[in-house]
């Protein structure tokens, strides 16, 4: 499991933190199911983006840039 930060107002998170609560369900639970469900919404447009040509190079530039996020001494958020 990785860990990601985001920044949102209080108004925002202080909302999510009531609806999680009232669900009985953890902040990150609530926003996992959230992510899932934009992303099932989604799900078509990323098909036909990622065929894009233009946007598989730019992906497969990328690719260094991202590996140096993947490293042992990051390994220690995997437990929280």
């Amino acid at each position: 499991m990785s860990v990601i930060s985001i920044r949102i107002d209080d108004t925002r998170r202080k909302l999510l933190k009531v609806v999680a609560s009232a669900e009985g369900r953890s902040m990150t639970s609530l926003v996992c199911q959230l992510i899932d469900e934009y992303v099932d919404r989604k799900r078509s447009a990323l098909a036909d983006y990622t065929r894009n040509p233009d946007v598989q190079a730019l992906m497969k530039v990328s690719e260094p840039a991202f590996a140096e996020w993947d490293n042992d001494e990051d390994a220690v958020y995997d437990s929280l």
